[in-house]
């Protein structure tokens, strides 16, 4: 946190910044989930039965797929690599960054597989477009389960709005009233 003498304010160390193929896969994600949102929400818009109901859907559904694919390299790459260390935090300060990106890494997998299951305990198969090659069902047909995962699926995806606002206002938060280097260490270099 930057320390204030007299006019000058002091900031802590610079950061180290995530590499390049981390900051690909967070602005990436967010693109995704972006799709993965605007297309769900603009569903309301079209009428049942109509191609642009289909088209909304379909955009909805392969962003959510995509998400869930590019995750699994996402959380790998993670763990091998780490996050780069925040100068000027201690290992507590460090504490609510970590279980938010922890809390991103949980929905990040939980939307997209409990919409592939709803998906199924509709009768429904995720089909890859183009190819006619669909990945087994998870589950049987249950429409009372169908119902159910609907359910938990817009709940935790009505969570997941929050964490992510809240994770943006974090950010904010820390380049522009902390002025430390939180923001600039995930932003694609010039």
């Amino acid at each position: 946190m930057p320390v204030q003498q007299g006019r000058a304010v002091i900031r802590p160390a610079a950061s180290a910044r995530y590499d390049a193929l981390a900051i690909a896969f967070h602005w990436l994600m967010f693109v995704l989930v972006a799709v993965a949102y605007a297309s769900i929400e603009l569903r309301g818009f079209a009428d049942k039965g109509t191609a642009a109901r289909m088209v909304v859907m379909e955009l909805h559904k392969w962003s959510g797929a995509l998400v869930l694919v590019l995750a699994v390299p996402w959380l790998l790459w993670r763990l091998m690599r780490g996050a780069p260390a925040q100068q000027g935090y201690s290992r507590l300060g460090r504490l609510p960054g970590a279980i938010m990106n922890g809390l991103l890494y949980v929905f990040l997998f939980a939307q997209p597989i409990l919409g592939i299951l709803m998906m199924n305990a509709d009768g429904r198969l995720l089909e890859v477009p183009g190819l006619g090659v669909s990945l087994p069902a998870l589950i049987a047909p249950d429409a009372a389960l169908k119902d159910l995962l609907g359910g938990i699926h817009e709940t935790v995806g009505k969570a997941f709005y929050l964490i992510i606002g809240l994770h943006a206002m974090a950010a904010l938060f820390h380049h522009y009233m902390l002025s430390d280097d939180s923001l600039r260490r995930i932003l694609p270099r010039k």
